[in-house]
């Protein structure tokens, strides 16, 4: 029964949490709407667009865990990390702001799903900039397992994905003790972490937020090789927010 519930976690995290193959049950029906008069409106990323990049544990790390139950609260300010602190990782400056054509350097397949490399319009680079910073933090809390900083970096959605397995584990018995321990559940090896945390540049950024609350899509290339990705950014109070626990692999042929 743990195992059971526990794959389905990993699947809530990897799958559920919104955004780009994410599966949202509200991006599919929300309509977009933009914060700058320049955005059209144009068909949603479809939840088929993408695929993690790497497989979770199945069975949970009983240590990880146990390390995010001991440290307390995530949200403490010793957990909790800055974004201001974060290497800037390297950005292009060839998008163009407010196009609708993909970003140079972005990649798509003729008679494909481009829906993510083609949405909205393109964002400015102060915007995209803000965005990739607020990932990579989120990568390196990842990569060095400090689970309750990954979490701070979460926006309300995924969060509140977390929230429900968490409720649905203690129908089960299951105390999975908040955020932290249930992403630690997701925990893989040091080497596959560490290589998630790099990205090798950032090439587009997709939206540039929406009163909706519909995400933006920050697309990036990162180990192995310089395979493409996309993660689903949410803005919200100002700041921008990660929306999935994984980044997605885009389809590039």
């Amino acid at each position: 029964m743990r195992r059971a519930l526990v794959l389905l976690i990993c699947a809530v995290v990897l799958f559920g949490l919104g955004g780009c193959g994410g599966g949202s049950d509200t991006d599919s029906s929300s309509t977009t709407s933009s914060t700058t008069t320049e955005t059209a409106a144009t068909t949603k990323p479809s939840t088929q667009s993408t695929t993690p990049p790497r497989e979770a544990k199945s069975e949970p790390d009983k240590g990880a865990a146990g390390k995010a139950k001991s440290e307390g609260s995530e949200q403490s300010s010793g957990e909790k990390k800055s974004a201001s602190q974060v290497k800037v990782p390297p950005i292009s400056s060839a998008p163009t702001p407010g196009s609708k054509a993909p970003a140079p350097g972005v990649k798509t397949v003729k008679g494909a799903d481009n829906s993510v490399q083609e949405y909205g319009v393109e964002a400015n680079e102060s915007a995209r900039t803000e965005a990739a910073i607020v990932l990579q933090a989120y990568l390196n809390a990842s990569a060095e397992e400090d689970w309750g900083g990954a979490c701070s970096f979460l926006a309300q959605r995924p969060t509140e994905q977390l929230e429900r397995a968490q409720r649905s584990a203690a129908k089960q018995g299951i105390d999975l003790n908040g955020c932290a321990a249930t992403m630690a559940l997701l925990k893989e090896d040091r080497a596959q972490l560490r290589e998630g945390a790099t990205i090798t540049e950032v090439l587009s950024f997709r939206g540039e937020g929406d009163v909706s609350g519909d995400p933006s899509y920050l697309i990036f290339t990162a180990p192995p090789a310089a395979t493409l990705y996309s993660m689903p950014m949410y803005l919200e109070g100002g700041a921008w927010k990660v929306g999935l626990a994984r980044p997605g692999e885009l389809p590039v042929g």
